[in-house]
């Protein structure tokens, strides 16, 4: 039904003249240089700060910058990278966790699982950006992105790349800008590039250590190499930077776990996923989802919530959806919930920070920053939600957008009229 909601909306909108700038008349592709969007995983909104990032700062002074990018819920990456793209909630397009379970399916989606990245049926609740632009005639090349290495709806990214994480971050870089050689003609007109080491960093080693810090250097150097690269390409003042990360990262460890053998029957359950945020299903034949969730909640420590899938909180719009579990869990900043089953091999090594819970906790904000020449100049703006992403997005484009959750608020604030 949220769909039909969309097209009223959007009927109106028009009806309105509050269609979004440029729509009606696409910009001229053969002047205009590409739009990139970057992703900077696990960088949090204060590392522009609190570590050494000159390239960003500057492009963040002299562009659009969001004080905090705020995520949607779970804070997880392939739900906020979807969300970006689409400018839906998680439990709209789909994609309601790094690994959850699909009952119609009767599968598990995994991020680290190939067919989960190959498969339409994970990915075609929401449109992308990429497949946005495709239906109008702009073209898109997507180097790493959650979501572009599927066919969506009978279409694909004019060209993308299969996620290696193995790629080193300037080898990243040059390709892409391999990919923008060529006649203006057949240069795309939408790229996307994706850097994990700072996520990666941070999850090892914590938001404040010496290795994280390096990696925000490695990023924030990686993107000074693309800006030198347009510049030779002859691109520099023509392209169009969208600078996003997909949450926050917050310290936690081993001594601060929740475990779900000291709160419900374990062979009753069927467990979704653990850590910050996750859930569990009864099993056929067992108990209803409320006895389930009246069973944890008999024992339940203060720093876990526990909610039905459809009375979770309205603001995380998080309901409806039979991929998000039947009883959804979430524990308080820096605590995490796990099972004992191999918890004395797992402990040793257990992530000294993460990320997935509540998208308003100070540490999971997240990076937003616009520079080109769409953009103002000098522009400091507060919290956004990142829903409104992919409407700023189409907006550069020139493209009509799919019907979403977000609104023109970005658009409005952030580009030149």
């Amino acid at each position: 039904m949220h769909w039909l909601r969309f097209l009223v909306t959007w009927i109106v909108l028009l009806g309105l003249g509050l269609a979004i700038p440029g729509c009606n008349s696409p910009p001229d592709r053969a002047r205009m240089g590409p739009l990139i969007l970057i992703s900077i995983d696990g960088f949090r909104w204060d590392y522009l700060q609190k570590h050494e990032a000159p390239t960003l700062r500057r492009l963040a002074a002299g562009g659009v910058h969001a004080t905090r990018l705020t995520p949607s819920f779970p804070t997880k990456t392939f739900p906020n990278h979807y969300t970006i793209v689409t400018g839906l909630y998680p439990a709209h397009h789909g994609i309601v966790g790094n690994w959850f379970y699909d009952p119609d399916a009767g599968t598990t989606f995994g991020m680290s699982k190939p067919e989960s990245n190959t498969e339409e049926h994970w990915w075609a609740q929401g449109e992308p950006v990429w497949i946005t632009a495709e239906r109008q005639g702009v073209h898109s090349f997507c180097y790493f992105w959650p979501g572009s290495e599927t066919q969506n709806h009978g279409l694909r990214p004019n060209r993308f790349k299969p996620f290696d994480g193995k790629i080193p971050t300037n080898e990243r870089v040059d390709e892409l800008l391999r990919w923008l050689e060529g006649p203006d003609a057949e240069r795309p007109g939408l790229c996307t590039l994706y850097f994990d080491v700072v996520d990666t960093k941070g999850h090892k080693f914590g938001p404040d250590a010496p290795e994280t810090a390096a990696a925000v250097a490695e990023v924030d150097a990686a993107v000074q190499r693309l800006l030198d690269g347009l510049a030779r390409l002859g691109l520099r003042d023509r392209a169009n930077l969208v600078l996003v990360s997909d949450h926050g990262m917050s310290p936690c460890g081993p001594d601060r776990i929740i475990f779900l053998e000291d709160l419900m029957n374990m062979a009753q359950v069927q467990v979704d996923a653990t850590g910050p945020v996750g859930g569990v299903r009864p099993k056929p034949g067992t108990i209803t989802a409320a006895e389930l969730a009246a069973q944890i909640r008999a024992k339940v420590p203060p720093q876990l919530h526990v909610w039905l899938r459809d009375e979770t909180p309205e603001r995380l719009h998080y309901r409806g959806n039979p991929r998000i579990p039947d009883v959804v869990l979430l524990a308080d900043d820096h605590w995490n919930f796990e099972s004992r089953t191999g918890w004395p091999v797992r402990a040793p090594t257990y992530n000294r920070a993460s990320h997935g819970w509540d998208p308003a906790t100070p540490n999971m904000g997240a990076l937003f920053i616009g520079s080109g020449p769409a953009f103002r100049h000098g522009v400091e703006l507060p919290d956004v939600e990142n829903i409104h992403v992919y409407n700023l997005l189409c907006a550069v484009l020139g493209v009509q957008p799919a019907p979403n959750d977000g609104d023109q608020r970005l658009v409005r604030a952030a580009l030149r009229r």
